[in-house]
C-alpha cells in the first residue's frame, strides 16, 4: 500500500497510480510565526513577549497570523485558558474578532472579562482573509455572546453580560406574518427557523431566566407552554422544542424544592401576578399560582412534594392525623359524613355561619357529600332500570314513574351545576376538561330521554301492542338514550378513583388508551370500507331471495347466505369476523362459480390477515405502550390528576351536591330581589343610589378601601419578590454544588495541567539561564572589595533560591498529577500533597486543574520576595557567591524535564489515546504515589478550571462549610441564602496549619462552575 502512493515498482503500470497534489493551498507561515505561534500554544510568556517585540521592530511577524486550523495566536491561548498570554496579546492589539465567543464557549470567565474591558484600537490592521471571512467563522450570525452564554448556562458569564446591557431579540410567533418574518422567511426558511430556535434555547436557560426574569416561576410556565406549542408546529424541530419545554418545567421545579416553610411556600403559590385582582387574605384556598400551573400544564410542579404536603394540609382540614388513622375508622367516618349529607346541606341552607355551615364547607367534607349524592343517584338508576314499579307496557305515552319522579331533581341538579362552572370557569377551560365533556353528553342524553317521554305522553295517548309500534317510536327511542346514558352515568363514577393512589394510575392509563383507541379506529375504518366496498361489488349478485328465507328463520346460515349482499351487512359480517363470529362459508355461492368463490376467500383471509394480525397486534403494542408511560411516571401523573381533582373543591362556590343546589338559599334570595329591585324600580334606586355615592363620607370610604387594597397588593409583591430572591440565590447555590460534584476526572484535565507545568519549564528555564549569567559575570570580577562579594552573594542566593522554588513548583505540580492528590501551598512557599482531601482527590482534580500564568507568577514573586528555604538556595548561601552551583541546581534541568516526561507519559496512558485502560490494573492503578517525603500536612483551596478559586470549604461541592484544623478560612463566596458576591480584583486568602498562618495565596475572583 505503501508503494501505490509512494514509488513506483515495475509491476504497477503508472496509469495504476494516483496522482495527488494540494488543490485549496494556504499560505505557509514563516518560521518566525511559526515560532511565535508555538511560544503561545506551549505558554511561553517571554517567548511571545519577545516575538511581539521583533513585529513591532523588524516588522517580520504578522501577530494575526493562523495556523492550519484557522486559529490565531489570540483563540490559540483561550483554548489553552492562559490569561497571561491573553493580555499580553491584547495589549499588542491584536485582532479580536470572534474570540469573545471562543472564550464564552471554553467558559473562561478570565479571558471574558479581559475582552470585554479590551478597547478595540483604531486603524487598519493586517488581518488574514480567513478571520474575516464569515463563512469560515464558526458562529452564525445570529450567535451573538448573550445568547451563546445562556446556551452554555454560565452563570458568571451571563451576569457579566447581563450587567452591561445586553439584550435578546424577542422572537415572533411562528405564524406572525409581518414583514420582517416574511421577508427573512423567503430569503433563507433554514436559517430563519434555526435564529429562532437559538433564541428560544437561549430564553430557556435557567441562569438567564433566574438573573433577568422579576418572576422566574411565570416566566418558566410560559415559555414552556409557548415552546410546546411551537414543537407541534415546527415538526422539523419538534424534539429540540420539547427538549426546552422539558428544561423549564425542571427550573420551575427546582425553584420550587429550595422553599424551607410554609410560609414561603403559601407565598409562592397564591401570588397572583393580576394588580387588578382582589384578593381574601382570609382564603387560604385561593392557590392561583398552583392553578396557574395546572392551566400550562406543569406537571413537575404540581407533583412537587413541598406542593403536595401543602394541598394535602389543606385538603384534610378539620381531620389533624387523619392518614395516621387506622381504615376502619377512616370508612365508618366516611361512610357517618355521606349518610348525613342531607342534613348537612339543610343546615347550610338554613344558617350558613353555623358549626355545621362552615364544617361542609370544607373540601374533603365538601367531597364526600358529593360523592355521596352521585352514589344515591346511581341507585335510583339502577332502581329505574329493574322496573320495580309495575306499569301498562302497551301505553305509547306512559308517564313517568315515581322513581322517575326521585332521579329528576338529580339532573336538574347535575345540568345546574354545569352551567354554574362554564360561567365561572369560561367556555375554553371548560372544554379542555375531558371530564365535563363526558357530563355534557350524559346531561344531554337525559334531556332527550325527557323530550322524546313528554312527547309521547302528549302526542301517543293511548294503548297499542308494542309489536306494532315504528321503528322510530318517541318512547323506544327515548328508552335507548336513557340506557345509553346509564352508561355514561356509571362510568363517570371512574373520575373519583383519581383520589385513591391505587386505583388512580389505572383510570389515568385507561385514559390513555381510549387515545389509542381512536387513533387505531381512523386506521381500521378505512381499512373496513375498503374491503366492504370490495366484497360488496363482489357478492351483490347472489343476494338470497326472499324464497329462502324460511329455511333459517332470520337466522344467519350456509343456505341464508346474505353477509356480503349489501354494503350494511358487509360492513357488519367484517366488523364481527374479528371476533370470530363469521365462519367461512359465507364467501361460498349458489352457483358454483369456483373463481368468484376463490377471489371472495382471498379478499377475507387477506382483510383477517391485516385486521387481526397487523392491526389488532399494533393496538396491543401501542396501548401496552401508553400503559408504560404512564407507569414510568405514575407518581408524577397520580398526583397530577388529584391535584385537579382536589382544586375543584377548593374552590368558592357548589358548595351544596345535587339535588340540594337548585334550592334558592336566603343569599341568593335576597341578591334575586336587589336585581329585581333595580330592573323593576329603576328611577327610585337610581336616585337613592346617586344620593349614596355622592355623599362625601361615602366616597372617602371607597377611597379609603382601594388605597388598602392598593397597600395590600404591593405588600404582597414586596413578600413574593424577597422570597423569589431568596430561592434563586438557594437554586443558583445547589446548581453550582451539583455541577462540580458530578464533573468527573476527563483527558482534558491533564492536558491543561500538562500545559500548565510547560509554562513552568519556560520560566524555570529561563530563571537559570539568568542565574548563570550572573554568576559567570561575577566570577570574572575577582577585585571587588568584600562588601561587594556580600552583595553579590546575597544576589545569587536570591536566584537560586527563586529556581530551587520554581523546580520545587514543577516537581509538586507533575507528581500530584500521577499521584491525582490535590495541592497546596505550604508555609514556605513550596506546592505539597494536601494530605487531608488525598482520598478524594481523583473526584476533585478537575477543579485544581488549571493553574493559571497570572496566579503562577505571584507565587513565584512572593517565593523570590520572600524566600522558600530550598536545597538549593541554602547550599548555595552556604558556600558563597564563588562557590560552584550544587549538585541539586546542576541538575535542575533534567529534574525539570523528567517532570514533564512523567505528566506525559501518564496523560498517553489514557483511555482513548492507545494506552491502557482505566479498569483495574489499567492507567489508573499504574500511576506513581506520591513521595512520602513531599508530603505535608499544609491543606489549601484547590484553582478552579474556569478561571476562579473553588469557594472554601473542605471539598469541591463548595458547600460553604469549614473544614477541620489545616483548612482554609472559607471566603464569603456564597454566604447562606445569599447571591454569589462579586470578589474583588485583588483579594487573599488565609490557611491556618496547626496554628501557624500560612502565606496569603492570591485569588482572582470567586469560582465559576458550568450549571
Amino acid at each position: 500500500m505503501a508503494q501505490l502512493y509512494y514509488k513506483r515498482s515495475e509491476q504497477a503500470p503508472y496509469r495504476d497510480r494516483i496522482p495527488l497534489r494540494i488543490v485549496r493551498a494556504e499560505a505557509e507561515l514563516s518560521p518566525a510565526e511559526k515560532l511565535y505561534l508555538s511560544a503561545v500554544d506551549k505558554g511561553d510568556y517571554a517567548g511571545v513577549k519577545r516575538s511581539l517585540e521583533e513585529a513591532q521592530i523588524y516588522f517580520n511577524i504578522n501577530i494575526n497570523c493562523t495556523d492550519p486550523l484557522g486559529r490565531s495566536a489570540l483563540l490559540i491561548a483561550i483554548e489553552n485558558e492562559n490569561l497571561e498570554v491573553i493580555e499580553l496579546l491584547l495589549s499588542s492589539n491584536v485582532f479580536v474578532g470572534d474570540a469573545l465567543l471562543h472564550a464564552i464557549r471554553k467558559e473562561v470567565v478570565g479571558a471574558v472579562e479581559l475582552l470585554l474591558n479590551h478597547k478595540k484600537p483604531r486603524g487598519d490592521k493586517q488581518v488574514p482573509p480567513v478571520l474575516l471571512d464569515r463563512q469560515f467563522s464558526e458562529f452564525t450570525p445570529d450567535i451573538t455572546p448573550i445568547v451563546l452564554a445562556a446556551h452554555a448556562n454560565n452563570y458568571e458569564i451571563i451576569k457579566l453580560l447581563v450587567r452591561r446591557g445586553v439584550s435578546i431579540p424577542r422572537p415572533h410567533p411562528v405564524r406572525c406574518s409581518c414583514g420582517e418574518c416574511v421577508s427573512s422567511s423567503e430569503v433563507d426558511s433554514l436559517r430563519h427557523s434555526r435564529s429562532r430556535l437559538n433564541i428560544y434555547r437561549a430564553l430557556a436557560s435557567p441562569s438567564l431566566v433566574a438573573l433577568s426574569s422579576e418572576d422566574p416561576i411565570l416566566t418558566a410556565f410560559q415559555l414552556s407552554w409557548e415552546l410546546k406549542e411551537l414543537s407541534k408546529v415546527e415538526n422539523e424541530f419538534k424534539s429540540e422544542y420539547e427538549e426546552l419545554s422539558q428544561q423549564c418545567k425542571r427550573f420551575a421545579k427546582d425553584l420550587l424544592d429550595q422553599t424551607r416553610s410554609s410560609k414561603e411556600l403559601e407565598i409562592i403559590l397564591n401570588h397572583n401576578d393580576d394588580p387588578k385582582a382582589v384578593v381574601d387574605p382570609n382564603n387560604p384556598y385561593n392557590l392561583d399560582r398552583l392553578q396557574l400551573a395546572i392551566k400550562y400544564h406543569q406537571k413537575e410542579f404540581v407533583a412537587q412534594p413541598n406542593c403536595q404536603q401543602l394541598l394535602a394540609t389543606l385538603w384534610y382540614d378539620g381531620f389533624p392525623g387523619w392518614r395516621r388513622r387506622h381504615w376502619a375508622i377512616k370508612l365508618f367516618t366516611c361512610l357517618a359524613i355521606g349518610l348525613l349529607f342531607p342534613v348537612l346541606s339543610l343546615c347550610y341552607l338554613i344558617v350558613p355561619k353555623s358549626r355545621f355551615g362552615v364544617f361542609i364547607k370544607k373540601p374533603f367534607i365538601k367531597f364526600i357529600c358529593h360523592t355521596a349524592s352521585y352514589l344515591t343517584f346511581l341507585l335510583l338508576l339502577l332502581l329505574a332500570s329493574q322496573h320495580i314499579v309495575q306499569t301498562d307496557l302497551s301505553m305509547q305515552g306512559p308517564p313517568p314513574t315515581k322513581v322517575e319522579w326521585i332521579v329528576l331533581p338529580w339532573i336538574v341538579g347535575f345540568i345546574w351545576a354545569e352551567i354554574k362552572q362554564m360561567w365561572d370557569r369560561g367556555l375554553m377551560q371548560y372544554v379542555n376538561d375531558w371530564w365535563n365533556l363526558m357530563d355534557f353528553v350524559m346531561n344531554s342524553l337525559y334531556l332527550a330521554t325527557i323530550s322524546l317521554k313528554v312527547v309521547a305522553y302528549v302526542k301517543y295517548n293511548g294503548s297499542r301492542p308494542r309489536d306494532d309500534w315504528e321503528m322510530w317510536h318517541p318512547t323506544l327511542v327515548a328508552e335507548a338514550l336513557f340506557a345509553i346514558a346509564n352508561i355514561f352515568s356509571s362510568l363517570r363514577l371512574i373520575s373519583l378513583f383519581t383520589a385513591n393512589s391505587h386505583l388512580g394510575p389505572l383510570q389515568i392509563s385507561l385514559g390513555r388508551m381510549l387515545l389509542d383507541i381512536l387513533k387505531f379506529l381512523f386506521i381500521y375504518c378505512l381499512v373496513l370500507l375498503a374491503f366492504a366496498n370490495g366484497l360488496n361489488q363482489l357478492y351483490f349478485y347472489y343476494e338470497t331471495s326472499a324464497d329462502d328465507e324460511n329455511h333459517c328463520k332470520g337466522i344467519r346460515c350456509e343456505k341464508q347466505n346474505n353477509a356480503f349482499s349489501t354494503l350494511f351487512e358487509t360492513l357488519q359480517s367484517l366488523f364481527w369476523s374479528i371476533f370470530g363470529l363469521i365462519n367461512l362459508y359465507v364467501t361460498n355461492v349458489r352457483p358454483r362459480h369456483e373463481f368468484t368463490e376463490f377471489v371472495g376467500a382471498t379478499m377475507f383471509g387477506t382483510y383477517n390477515v391485516i385486521s387481526l394480525v397487523v392491526l389488532l397486534n399494533m393496538l396491543i403494542a401501542m396501548m401496552n405502550n401508553s400503559y408504560q408511560l404512564i407507569a414510568d411516571h405514575a407518581d408524577i401523573e397520580w398526583k397530577f390528576a388529584r391535584t385537579k381533582l382536589w382544586m375543584s373543591y377548593f374552590e368558592e362556590g357548589g358548595t351544596l351536591p345535587t339535588p340540594f343546589n337548585i334550592i334558592p338559599s336566603p343569599k341568593s334570595v335576597w341578591y334575586l330581589c336587589q336585581w329585581l329591585g333595580r330592573r323593576l324600580c329603576p328611577c327610585s334606586l337610581l336616585s337613592t343610589r346617586r344620593k349614596r355615592h355622592e355623599s362625601l363620607g361615602t366616597l372617602g370610604v371607597r377611597a379609603q378601601m382601594t388605597l388598602r387594597r392598593a397597600a395590600d397588593n404591593l405588600r404582597r409583591n414586596h413578600q413574593y419578590q424577597e422570597v423569589i430572591k431568596n430561592l434563586v440565590k438557594r437554586y443558583v447555590a445547589a446548581m453550582i454544588r451539583e455541577a462540580r460534584t458530578e464533573e468527573g476526572l476527563t483527558e482534558e484535565n491533564f492536558k491543561e495541567l500538562k500545559q500548565d507545568i510547560s509554562s513552568f519549564r519556560y520560566e524555570v528555564l529561563g530563571l537559570l539561564k539568568k542565574g548563570s549569567r550572573k554568576r559567570v559575570a561575577d566570577r570574572g570580577d575577582v577585585a571587588n572589595s568584600a562588601d561587594s562579594r556580600g552583595d553579590r552573594s546575597a544576589e545569587e542566593e536570591e536566584e537560586a533560591r527563586g529556581a530551587a522554588s520554581s523546580l520545587a513548583v514543577v516537581d509538586a505540580a507533575a507528581a500530584a498529577t500521577a499521584a491525582r492528590a490535590p495541592l497546596c501551598l505550604s508555609a514556605n512557599g513550596v506546592l505539597v500533597y494536601d494530605t487531608d482531601s488525598a482520598g478524594a482527590a481523583s473526584a476533585r482534580l478537575d477543579d485544581r486543574r488549571s493553574l493559571s500564568r497570572k496566579r503562577v507568577f505571584a507565587w513565584r514573586s512572593k517565593v523570590k520576595s520572600r524566600g522558600c528555604g530550598g536545597v538549593a538556595a541554602t547550599a548555595g548561601a552556604a558556600r558563597g557567591p564563588h562557590a560552584a552551583p550544587s549538585a541539586e541546581a546542576a541538575a535542575a534541568p533534567s529534574q525539570l524535564n523528567g517532570a514533564i516526561r512523567t505528566v506525559s507519559e501518564e496523560v498517553d496512558r489514557l483511555p482513548g489515546r492507545g494506552g491502557r485502560d482505566d479498569g483495574p490494573g489499567g492507567a489508573s492503578r499504574a500511576l506513581p504515589r506520591a513521595p512520602a517525603a513531599s508530603l505535608g500536612a499544609a491543606t489549601s483551596r484547590p484553582w478552579s478550571s474556569r478561571g476562579g478559586r473553588i469557594p472554601a470549604g473542605g471539598t469541591a461541592r463548595g458547600d460553604g462549610r469549614e473544614r477541620t484544623k489545616g483548612a482554609c478560612a472559607p471566603s464569603p463566596l456564597f454566604a447562606s441564602d445569599a447571591e454569589p458576591a462579586d470578589a474583588p480584583d485583588e483579594s487573599y486568602d488565609t490557611c491556618e496549619e496547626d496554628g501557624a498562618p500560612k502565606r496569603p495565596v492570591h485569588r482572582d475572583s470567586f469560582a465559576t462552575t458550568r450549571l
